[in-house]
């Protein structure tokens, strides 16, 4: 695949910006700034996955200025420069620049340095699909690639798809190519009450509202310079994603009880179970804050439609196990055909409690009994789950019932969540509480 690169040259001197621009131009997009105003200004403006720079421009050596500046965006920085000084070498280094290189040899040695740049990216996304993000499906390693590739400093990604397909693991992992030093904030919106979202999200002051006996601070602050991710954002009422708008949009916010803002800027990270745009249609979830935090949308399809995918995992799985077992070719069968409608979380629970069977080999009649899959039967519904009942109790039953319910609801309604809390007539705390108890099952 052709690299496609986002390039800012900056240099004084005319000729060698011409020089630069025809030896880039094969890698990607180049922009050019003339002197050190301009290229304060785009550095602030933009993002750039590459950043040429020379030491010298017109009004001095506000080259090693700029290259902390090149470094705090998350730009990969390389020196150009005719001056030859160990000392400002040592600066450059210092300063966070990748590479220096002398302007006399930059035809033959620069797009060295440059495909550098793209075997270090690549070779990160081979680690996250090696180790962290298993998944053979070409759609979604494709997606996952265009991921690794942007600068994600100060930028918006809105991720969505149904419980369990791994959007936690997939917010970590782009923080991680981001911010691999900086804070990783997590805040899960549906388990925070309404009254204390504000205060969790924006912090308060000492005694501003009942129960404020100290001062503490919000995610928002917490998460300056790094990500803060906010999973299951659907579930924020809208007077808040108001507030939260206006934080992203100002890049300051009052903490509650304050009359002092306070500057935060990070990467945002949200995501959601939820069909986002049947919220909006339904005036559930403003439209205008959905545009501001989705710059880039990813969704994570679900395990059932990513079926050669199945087998990797368990084995993945499997082989973290620190008890050595073996599935059989039936039970594997088995495994591959079922619905998984707790997507990835629910295929690792599985596999873990067929690490804990007494069993070396596991069969087929092992797994359709942790997968609860048996034939209908023509009698009474206690009748045909007399026997598992009265082992692992009623309260158990229960809730295996509860699971089914969800999940059969789910196939009915394509994964809808309000049409599904709608049907069930439950709570939505009710559902994501069933939903995110996938491991829960009558067979222990």
């Amino acid at each position: 695949m052709k690299p496609s690169l986002s390039m800012l040259i900056i240099e004084d001197d005319k000729y060698t910006r011409l020089n630069l621009i025809e030896i880039l131009r094969p890698f990607g997009v180049v922009e050019e700034a003339s002197d050190f105003t301009t290229a304060e200004k785009k550095l602030k403006e933009n993002h750039y996955d590459v950043v040429i720079t020379d030491i010298e421009l017109s009004q001095g050596r506000e080259g090693l200025y700029l290259i902390s500046e090149i470094v705090k965006k998350g730009s990969y920085c390389i020196v150009v420069s005719s001056y030859d000084c160990e000392e400002t070498i040592k600066k450059a280094y210092e300063s966070g620049a990748r590479h220096f290189l002398s302007k006399f040899k930059l035809k033959d040695q620069l797009p060295i340095y440059i495909q550098k740049y793209l075997n270090l990216r690549n070779d990160k996304f081979n680690k996250i699909i090696s180790e962290n993000f298993i998944t053979q499906d070409k759609d979604l390693m494709q997606e996952l690639k265009k991921l690794c590739e942007i600068n994600w400093k100060s930028q918006n990604l809105f991720i969505s798809g149904p419980t369990g397909t791994g959007k936690s693991l997939l917010g970590k992992i782009i923080h991680e190519i981001t911010h691999p030093e900086a804070n990783l904030v997590h805040l899960n919106c549906a388990e925070v009450s309404e009254n204390l979202l504000e205060s969790e999200l924006f912090g308060h002051e000492k005694g501003a509202f009942t129960g404020a006996d100290h001062k503490k601070d919000g995610k928002l602050k917490l998460a300056h310079g790094g990500t803060l991710f906010l999973d299951e954002v659907a579930t924020m009422k809208l007077s808040m994603q108001q507030k939260l708008l206006k934080a992203i949009d100002e890049k300051t916010f009052y903490p509650v009880g304050s009359s002092h803002p306070v500057k935060c800027e990070f990467t945002l990270i949200t995501a959601t179970c939820e069909d986002i745009h049947v919220k909006i249609s339904k005036k559930e979830f403003r439209e205008d804050f959905y545009h501001r935090i989705s710059g880039f949308h990813f969704h994570l399809k679900p395990l059932r439609d990513r079926p050669h995918d199945i087998e990797l995992l368990l084995r993945h799985f499997q082989r973290k196990s620190s008890r050595r077992f073996v599935i059989d070719e039936e039970a594997i069968k088995i495994i591959k055909e079922h619905h998984w409608n707790g997507n990835i979380r629910e295929l690792q629970k599985t596999c873990e409690r067929l690490s804990q069977k007494p069993e070396g080999i596991i069969d087929r009649d092992i797994v359709r009994k942790i997968l609860g899959i048996y034939p209908k039967s023509s009698g009474s519904l206690f009748s045909h789950w007399e026997e598992h009942v009265l082992t692992n109790g009623l309260k158990s039953f229960i809730s295996y019932i509860e699971k089914e319910a969800v999940r059969e609801s789910m196939k009915r309604n394509n994964g809808k969540i309000t049409s599904c809390i709608k049907e069930l007539k439950i709570s939505s705390s009710a559902f994501y509480r069933i939903l995110q108890e996938s491991e829960s099952s009558v067979f222990k």
